[in-house]
């Protein structure tokens, strides 16, 4: 399911780089590259009660888009960081990366919609006893709702977008001395565990036009991300929420 997903993403993205290229030839691309921070605070929280909060964590952003006419090509990651955790849980440290793909196609009065795909990865430690790691990807279809408005000078920047129904593996790792399987690391035992999850991401932002070619990007988002075991209904299997004010800076080429 996990190289499915990957094989998903990696064909929208591919139709969507073809389909903005494709409509090129009479219509110039305009094309942008953007860093930001989003400083966000909230709380992770996994099965059995365990949870951890955390307060201003930076996450490096980077984003591009390609715009040919109405049609814009988005692509936003975040590189795979180390989240550390300092609350009374099991929780040490959660490695993330996400990817979001999407085309945008625009209307009169500044309205857009998008439709493209999500790929969360992620894996997490525990602390002894167990020595305890949990990894997964879960991909899924996002749909996005947005609208810009203003000058050329200052414009604002609003959209939020749902995955409704996504899917993934998570595996569990155990470390046990001297035990051996097929496809498990030496000393550990492996489980998988199929797992759906939904998403809403909501983001709003005031692009200042700071120069001819670039833009200050000051914003507020919000993500509520949670992911539920397929074979127990019900169960949770992780869950992100949180707030982030956002820093950034964008080039226009």
């Amino acid at each position: 399911m996990m190289r499915t997903g990957c094989r998903r993403a990696a064909c929208i993205a591919a139709l969507l780089v073809f389909a903005c290229s494709a409509g090129a030839g009479a219509r110039p691309l305009e094309v942008t590259l953007a860093a930001s921070i989003d400083a966000i605070s909230g709380q992770h929280q996994v099965g059995n009660g365990e949870a951890d909060r955390f307060s201003l964590l930076p996450l490096p952003l980077g984003e591009a888009t390609i715009r040919a006419g109405a049609d814009t090509l988005r692509v936003e990651g975040l590189p795979p960081i180390s989240v550390p955790y300092t609350g009374g849980s099991r929780l040490q440290s959660t490695r993330l990366s996400i990817v979001n793909a999407t085309l945008r196609h625009a209307f009169a009065g500044g309205w857009f919609v998008g439709a493209g795909q999500t790929v969360y990865n992620q894996s997490t430690q525990y602390a002894n006893p167990p020595n305890e790691v949990q990894s997964s990807r879960v991909t899924g279809l996002r749909v996005e709702l947005g609208r810009t408005f203003g000058t050329a000078a200052n414009r604002i920047e609003a959209f939020g977008a749902v995955n409704g129904r996504m899917h993934g593996v998570q595996y569990t790792t155990y470390a046990v001395p001297g035990f051996t399987c097929a496809g498990c690391p030496p000393g550990s035992v492996t489980f998988a565990d199929p797992e759906n999850a939904a998403q809403v991401d909501l983001n709003a932002r005031l692009a200042h036009r700071v120069w001819a070619h670039g833009d200050l990007l000051l914003g507020l988002r919000y993500l509520n991300y949670t992911a539920h075991y397929d074979v127990a209904p019900g169960v949770l299997a992780d869950r992100n929420v949180g707030f982030a004010p956002t820093l950034g800076l964008r080039v226009h080429l």
